[in-house]
């Protein structure tokens, strides 16, 4: 899980760099702060794997479960606002 999440947000992040980079919007503060919040959330992903491994499975899938229906509470009540 951990795994996949960092291979897509490198695709993703790539992605991004191209288009904002052939737009012209990529300036050198942009790269500076890219590579701030690279260098500080690496170690994070190390440190969830490490905490992951230790969780319970049924923990870890109640955690994903919730994760997975607040987002889609809150995607549905952002959409309820909009029509109303």
């Amino acid at each position: 899980m951990i795994a996949t999440d960092a291979v897509i947000s490198v695709a993703t992040s790539v992605i991004k760099i191209s288009v904002f980079g052939l737009a012209g919007v990529v300036t050198a503060q942009v790269i500076a702060f890219a590579v701030l919040i690279g260098a500080i959330a690496l170690p994070g992903a190390f440190f969830a794997r490490a905490f992951v491994e230790r969780m319970p499975v049924h923990i870890h899938t109640a955690i994903l479960d919730a994760a997975v229906i607040a987002g889609g509470v809150v995607m549905i009540s952002a959409a309820v606002r909009q029509l109303v």
